[in-house]
């Protein structure tokens, strides 16, 4: 999940990451650039492939959580695109309890990264909450290196890495649990594609995509007795669709489970995985969508 301060590029680089991944294909691209050109956005484009709602477009910012599934040739990726104004903190938290690895997005742009580690933003917040919801590995990215104010200097990034470190290691993340990646979610460098030695000749690391590709997932019991945290409801009548992750144990079409806390027994009808796809099963990690229905207590 892409987490920090409103403007930081959040849905720009989740937006590029799926263009650079030929997910979305050229007609959409271009009626999201025309789009964009008409409300005076030209470069807002990429944001749209997340902020799909006409409310998120007209205001430029996320409201809703976007989500987008993307494939590597070592990992399945579910993205989520955290709202980061802070009238929308609920469904950040919402995204929160859904991912694995987080992506704190900061601006590079003079004022910009200031503006939202100060008291009143959004960076601050958004680092508390993750790791209170148990985000323990953070990918610290550096967006808009390529902006006028910075120009990839080494002096700007350095300067960042020292003021956020302090209060990253006061929230309880370590060295090892933090990983730092300077980018350009506009231009897409250093997202999947190295960035040109010609551009950026002091950093070597790996890009976006590498980092996380190289992440350690935590091992997950599928045996354990099932544990899914309900993040949403839906109840008609003796049914519901329950959304969550599964933390522990696999569901099967057919269990009969209990939902807490009122202890109420029902049965498994329908699964559908983050792609929308119907299932027989699903296992640790899944975010998963269930069609229950209720049963007499025995």
């Amino acid at each position: 999940m892409f987490i920090g301060h409103v403007d930081a590029g959040k849905s720009t680089i989740c937006g590029n990451i799926i263009y650079s991944m030929g997910i979305v294909d050229s007609r959409t691209i271009e009626k999201f650039k025309k789009e964009a050109k008409e409300k005076g956005r030209d470069s807002w484009w990429l944001a749209y492939v997340m902020d799909s709602s006409d409310e998120e477009k007209a205001k430029g910012k996320t409201v809703e959580m976007g989500r987008a599934c993307i494939d590597t040739p070592t990992k399945s990726y579910t993205i989520f695109d955290a709202p980061g104004h802070k009238n929308y903190v609920p469904n950040m938290i919402m995204g929160a309890t859904l991912a694995d690895f987080g992506g704190l997005v900061i601006s590079a742009r003079r004022g910009e990264f200031e503006a939202g580690f100060d008291q009143d933003g959004q960076t601050r917040e958004h680092i508390q909450l993750a790791r209170s919801l148990g985000i323990s590995k953070l990918v610290v990215v550096v967006n808009k290196m390529d902006e006028a104010t910075v120009s990839w200097k080494k002096q700007r990034w350095d300067d960042i890495r020292a003021s956020l470190t302090p209060f990253l290691r006061g929230c309880g993340y370590t060295e090892n649990d933090l990983f730092w990646v300077p980018i350009s979610g506009l231009t897409g460098q250093n997202i999947v594609e190295p960035v040109p030695s010609s551009v950026c000749n002091w950093y070597e690391g790996p890009t976006l995509l590498d980092i996380l590709d190289k992440m350690p997932i935590e091992p997950r019991n599928a045996t354990a007795p099932l544990r899914i945290p309900v993040l949403d409801r839906m109840k008609d009548s003796n049914r519901s669709v329950i959304f969550g992750k599964i933390e522990q144990g696999t569901v099967r079409l057919g269990d009969r489970l209990s939902l807490q806390p009122n202890n109420l027994p029902c049965q498994v009808l329908g699964i559908q995985n983050d792609k929308q796809q119907q299932v027989m099963y699903a296992r640790p990690g899944d975010n998963v969508q269930l069609k229950v229905s209720y049963l007499e207590e025995e």
